[in-house]
């Protein structure tokens, strides 16, 4: 298994880091996918970390994650002011979920969106950094036109297709049932319920091959796609 030691999450509030730094818990139901997923890279690698153990009640993140996802962010945002400031920081793993809330809400184009966050990906593998693309979520409330989760549904087929051209990993979060559709006056439309964030950290952990296993059943092996090469 491959060992990432720089860790950068992008998109919006779905991809933040919810558990403060230097406390033992922000009460679970809080977490995000990224805090978990968080959770399972740092549980790997510490066994492996040549320093002595943290003196403190609790030992400190062998792994450096970091988010730069913020609430409301738009696939241009993801693309522009956070992947400039991923890059300065030179990871080895960068995780993008963009685009869901976006192509609900109106009419974004999905191949002009998929253009950026194929650029982006483009200057992530260019400077060796691993990268995973997360689908987009599925909206199932009937309030949401039809028309509007085709484009999102085209969307993800175009980060596959991204993915296999790139070298990245997708993980699906589209046949994720957990999905709360909010007013359309909300920043923010789709968004993930606390069994949604555990479903897609356990699918993340998985495609990455991370042996690590927090209580869930099983997923599905289809559930997570790491493609060859």
């Amino acid at each position: 298994m491959k060992a990432w030691m720089r860790v950068r999450a992008l998109g919006d509030s779905a991809s933040s880091l919810r558990r403060a730094a230097g406390t033992d818990h922000v009460r679970e139901a809080l977490w995000t996918w990224v805090d978990r997923l968080a959770i399972g890279l740092d549980a790997v690698a510490a066994p492996r970390a040549s320093d002595p153990p943290a003196r403190a009640s609790r030992p400190c993140p062998v792994v450096d994650v970091r988010s730069y996802a913020r609430e409301g962010a738009r696939v241009a945002d993801v693309t522009g002011a956070q992947l400039d400031a991923t890059l300065s920081d030179l990871p080895d793993l960068v995780t993008i979920m963009t685009g869901s809330s976006e192509l609900v809400a109106g009419r974004a184009s999905p191949e002009a969106l998929a253009a950026l966050v194929d650029h982006a990906v483009a200057q992530l593998r260019g400077v060796g950094c691993d990268v995973v693309l997360v689908s987009t979520l599925r909206a199932s409330s009937p309030l949401i036109p039809r028309r509007r989760v085709e484009r999102s549904a085209e969307f993800t087929a175009e980060l596959w297709s991204i993915a296999r051209e790139r070298g990245a990993t997708v993980v699906d979060a589209w046949s994720i049932a957990e999905v709360r559709a909010r007013p359309f006056g909300a920043i923010e439309r789709l968004t993930l319920e606390p069994a949604g964030h555990r479903i897609l950290a356990r699918r993340a952990i998985e495609a990455l091959g991370v042996p690590y296993r927090d209580g869930l059943p099983p997923p599905v092996s289809e559930a997570a796609g790491r493609l060859p090469g």
